[in-house]
């Protein structure tokens, strides 16, 4: 908790521009910034929510809970001896599940902040970590390359998945559990089928790495972002294309799905943060303010806010239009 500063600007402005015949607001300002003085900065994977809207962050060997109106954190989360690299809350809320650059998982116990498992399968970085709808698994991919699924129940590793030829930056649970989606450096997009532990598809997604992946909310469609700066979504059964949004940010790092479904957000080379209509693919917020790349993004709970995490070590809390 110590070497922190909170700016707050508290101002809420917005120009208002017309874009296509839209109208849409850019941000002058974010809501909050989380900024360290000295020593390590925030990591730039690592931010999500808790239920409560409390924003969860690394910044080196720790994990930090910053609870509204994030003006500070409540609590440190000590136990990692590598840089933590990747957190996860359960759909539940009943665990947080973090990780390391020495390989090393732990999933906490959210009500009362002890540890309850540690994971150690993996042999380098862990980079993404995603727990399946019931709260039953936890999935991991790692700078080994592997996927592995973690069972909770009993606190042991249930399965591993092989077939990605560099390192895997992000797994995401299907709605229905039954799937899981996986992106890595190696340009491909990969299906798995989560009961059989097998590979179902392979697509080519890119020149070069696809950094994230999601499932729409309600399972119909794969979305991801790529080297070139497009926003590709595919019929996530036919693994056709159905569109694209051609956006500046080149590459896309950064993806995120609101809580209701409306609104995704992307993030990436370009430094900006934008909010787009799932529907129509209209842009209808852009925000600025980081000095360099943009690779993690969160909707809160309740959908009002965005945090993202960027290089320049900082977490930004941006209240959206």
């Amino acid at each position: 908790m110590m070497g922190k500063t909170v700016e707050a600007t508290m101002r809420r402005s917005f120009v208002l521009f017309l874009v296509l015949g839209l109208g849409f607001s850019v941000g002058a300002d974010s809501l909050r910034v989380i900024s360290a003085n000295e020593g390590t900065p925030y990591h730039y994977h690592a931010v999500t929510f808790l239920p409560d809207n409390t924003l969860v962050v690394a910044r080196g060997q720790r994990v930090e809970l910053w609870p509204p109106p994030w003006d500070g954190p409540s609590r440190s989360l000590s136990g990692h001896n590598g840089t933590v690299s990747a957190v996860a809350v359960s759909p539940d809320g009943r665990y947080l599940a973090t990780a390391d650059s020495d390989s090393l998982i732990i999933v906490w116990d959210t009500g009362t902040w002890t540890e309850l498992y540690r994971f150690t399968s993996h042999s380098f970085t862990v980079w993404t970590l995603d727990f399946s709808p019931d709260s039953v698994l936890l999935a991991s991919g790692a700078f080994d390359k592997t996927i592995r699924l973690w069972d909770l129940s009993l606190g042991l590793e249930a399965l591993m998945l092989e077939g990605h030829q560099s390192w895997v930056r992000c797994v995401r649970f299907s709605p229905d559990g039954k799937r899981l989606v996986s992106s890595s450096c190696d340009g491909t997009v990969r299906l798995w089928d989560v009961e059989r532990g097998r590979l179902l598809s392979t697509l080519k997604a890119g020149v070069d790495g696809i950094y994230n992946v999601l499932f729409s909310q309600d399972g119909k469609l794969l979305i991801w972002g790529n080297y070139e700066g497009d926003i590709k979504f595919y019929d996530a059964h036919t693994l056709e294309e159905v569109r694209v949004i051609s956006n500046p940010q080149k590459p896309i790092y950064g993806l995120a799905l609101s809580p209701d479904g409306r609104y995704l957000a992307s993030a990436g080379f370009d430094k900006r943060v934008r909010v787009w209509e799932m529907v129509s693919g209209k842009l209808v917020a852009e925000f600025s303010g980081h000095t360099s790349h943009v690779w993690g993004l969160a909707f809160s709970p309740d959908g009002k806010y965005l945090a993202s995490a960027a290089k320049d070590g900082t977490v930004r809390i941006w209240e959206l239009p």
